[in-house]
């Protein structure tokens, strides 16, 4: 009969494979939320010296380093919004930016859509009405109807910040091989603990690993309610796919895989509404995983692939990773509870836990200190956001077993309320 405890030998002591294979899950996490805070830390740093440079040219009266004449398509896809589509315009028409459309496309909705979007008589908003065809192709529409340089998508429940487009023109003034740029998403109006917890998550867990990976030119995922596309990339790639259930992390991978760098821009703000009960949410990252999961199958040819450059190498098996993730965390915790009943380590892998729900605590007060408008109410719950991971975690693992058995699953519009 083989001990377990005698299988892996060192000179001054033995490990168990049980214990082995624990604290091994747990470097891998810790040393994850470290590279995230070093490289957000100088993703922040090189941010600070830009606003800098803006300010003494401010104080020197020259022009910014940012090509103000860039025309930007605002496309907001609607289904069914008539709660918030008419706040969401007004946002649109009141941003700091001198040249812009917006285009609204009403996607076949049954409710009073349409004649919100209607009401308003500004000469740079078009509002189109079709039929159904679902979020890519009412954005498809849109572009076909546009005549901007950079294709903006908006969800109808978001809300911009004035100056949201200033920013994005820095990034893409500065670097000619940008095909995409990253908005940096927020809750509105973060109250209870649901959507607090949802707000601290986009702002460390989101955020932190978008500033690490611009940092290298391959964001992985630009969000819907705030992606800014260059016009020309769009085309050349064909425009948004319809055949995942995360178009917006779709598009990013054929933006990637055609050569184009994506960075992140932490200063172009969007405010959008989250679940407010725990059925929403889990219909939403149901939705989320299953399509990260059908887009990563989709481009299993760029994983480590070093045609693809950095995103082959890096960015792609980093979603796998991000995505496997959970089942690491839940492993961790299974283990945790099983060397209770069997396991005399258990006070040092207590210990190592304990040490992770700390430096994960950190990283969330660290996360939300940096971002541009951090909020005390996210850094008094960050102690919990370990505990809400796993919360996520699970509905992670059964959205990918899910998939993987090809259970069907239509796309769920979570309550509205207004912005």
């Amino acid at each position: 009969m083989i001990n377990l405890s005698t299988i892996v030998n060192f000179p001054l002591f033995q490990i168990d494979l049980f214990t082995l294979f624990f604290y091994g899950s747990l470097f891998i996490l810790i040393l994850r939320l470290v590279s995230f805070c070093f490289l957000s830390f100088v993703y922040t740093s090189l941010k600070k010296k830009d606003d800098l440079i803006i300010y003494i040219y401010r104080l020197l009266k020259k022009k910014e380093k940012y090509d103000s004449t860039l025309k930007f398509s605002i496309i907001i896809p609607a289904y069914n919004e008539e709660v918030t589509i008419s706040s969401c315009i007004k946002s649109m028409l009141c941003l700091n930016y001198p040249y812009f459309e917006v285009i609204v496309i009403d996607d076949g909705s049954s409710d009073n859509t349409f004649n919100e979007a209607s009401k308003f008589s500004d000469k740079r908003l078009k509002v189109i009405r079709q039929k159904n065809t679902g979020k890519p192709g009412a954005i498809n529409t849109g572009v076909k109807s546009s005549t901007g340089d950079i294709i903006i998508t908006v969800d109808a429940d978001s809300k911009l910040d004035a100056d949201s487009l200033k920013w994005i023109s820095v990034r893409f003034s500065r670097n000619s091989r940008l095909g995409a740029v990253a908005g940096n998403v927020k809750i509105n109006r973060p109250t209870g603990l649901l959507k607090i917890l949802q707000s601290l998550e986009y702002t460390t867990a989101i955020n932190l690993g978008r500033k690490s990976q611009s940092l290298f030119h391959c964001v992985m995922i630009v969000p819907g309610a705030i992606a800014a596309i260059k016009t020309d990339a769009l085309h050349e790639v064909g425009g948004f796919p319809l055949d995942t259930f995360a178009e917006d992390f779709d598009i990013t991978m054929k933006i990637l895989e055609a050569g184009y760098h994506v960075e992140y821009e932490s200063r172009a703000l969007a405010f959008t509404q989250a679940p407010e009960s725990i059925e929403d949410l889990i219909k939403q990252r149901r939705r989320w995983y299953r399509g990260m999961t059908q887009v990563l199958a989709k481009y299993q040819k760029m994983y480590l692939n070093p045609k693809y450059g950095i995103a082959g190498l890096f960015g792609v098996p980093y979603m796998w990773f991000e995505l496997g993730s959970s089942l690491l965390n839940m492993v961790l915790l299974f283990t945790l509870l099983t060397a209770a009943v069997y396991n005399p380590e258990l006070n040092m892998m207590t210990s190592g836990v304990l040490v992770y729900w700390a430096l994960t605590t950190v990283v969330s007060i660290y996360g939300v200190i940096l971002d541009p408008r951090p909020g005390i109410k996210e850094i008094i719950l960050s102690p919990f956001f370990m505990f809400y991971n796993v919360f996520l975690d699970g509905i992670s693992i059964m959205a990918f077993v899910e998939e993987t058995l090809n259970i069907a699953m239509r796309w769920e519009k979570p309550k509205r309320e207004e912005l």
